[in-house]
């Protein structure tokens, strides 16, 4: 059966799920992954944990304004503010559910995980401009 030609804003709904369903799997993923039990992890795994939490930090952040600003579009102020403060939550709620599996809760981690939120928000405002070319070339292929 021949598919239908789609709309752009079809095409860039399309794209907006894809974000959104990317992102939530990315949370997932870290969430489950700070949940190992420490035994579990293997040794060879020679990078700080604190620039693996502030990197973790800075591609949720930078995931979910893309996938945000893609899905409702242009975001303002107090949007950014919101993933901040939602993001710095979920940091501390992170590290304190990790010490039932064995694991420990460390402010430094948090702290890694703020400043990977501030890298984030950073990044995004300065990369805005490239996702939404990015995107609408995309479209316009499709």
């Amino acid at each position: 059966m021949p598919m239908l030609p789609t709309s752009p804003d079809d095409r860039l709904q399309r794209i907006a799920a894809l974000a959104r369903y990317g992102t939530l799997l990315l949370l997932a993923g870290f969430f489950v992954a700070t949940h190992i039990p420490i035994e579990v992890i293997p040794r060879q795994v020679h990078v700080s944990d604190k620039i693996a939490h502030c990197l973790a930090y800075m591609l949720m952040t930078t995931s979910t304004l893309a996938s945000w600003e893609l899905s409702t579009g242009l975001l303002r102020p107090q949007h950014y503010f919101l993933v901040w403060l939602v993001g710095t939550i979920y940091g501390a709620f992170d590290e304190v559910t990790q010490i039932p599996v064995g694991r420990h809760c460390d402010g430094l981690d948090w702290f890694s995980d703020i400043l990977g939120i501030v890298l984030g928000l950073t990044l995004y405002r300065l990369a805005r401009p490239l996702v939404h070319r990015l995107v609408r070339f995309k479209v316009a292929l499709n």
